[in-house]
């Protein structure tokens, strides 16, 4: 009987779930749907996608914002089965709340519009164009978009396993 080699425990640093493979072809997914496929071929499939795609992986965004601006200084860092849920129920109720309130879904749309605003008037300053104002993005209202909601269980997986590791 051979005796089991003992593996290496990594300790678990603020925001480390973001370097899941999932989390990258989630965020690759969300971006080549959102900046190719939506364009070339626009379909009810092409909407869909990029809610998953995001829904899988945002949960684990603000989470690893949350590790990071939270770092406690001398304790042990250990992930947080409370922050990862109060996570998952922000996504999931902001999400659905914007795909049914029209005033949530334009808060959405000025505020992705802003957030974006620096990376459009650095590319417009180094085309030499006129830097452009901040403009809202396009935004469908959509409630079939909640069928993606169970997208949300990609994060709940990743964020469970590292939570169950570490204890």
């Amino acid at each position: 009987m051979r005796a089991s080699v003992p593996t290496a425990q990594v300790s678990p640093t603020p925001g480390d779930t973001l370097l899941h493979p999932l989390v990258f072809g989630a965020v690759l997914v969300l971006v080549l749907n959102d900046h190719v496929l939506k364009a070339r071929w626009p379909s009810w499939w092409t909407g869909k996608l990029s809610d998953v795609a995001g829904l899988a992986m945002f949960p684990l965004l603000l989470q690893g914002l949350w590790e990071q601006s939270c770092e406690r200084g001398a304790r042990a860092f250990q992930p947080s089965r409370a922050v990862l849920t109060t996570c998952l129920v922000l996504t999931a109720l902001v999400f659905t709340a914007i795909k049914v309130f029209e005033p949530a879904g334009d808060c959405w749309r000025w505020g992705l519009g802003t957030l974006q605003w620096p990376v459009r008037a650095a590319w417009a300053w180094l085309s030499g164009r006129p830097i452009p104002g901040v403009a809202p993005v396009a935004h469908t209202m959509d409630v079939t978009d909640l069928l993606a909601l169970p997208a949300l269980a990609v994060s709940l997986w990743l964020g469970s396993r590292r939570v169950n590791h570490t204890r």
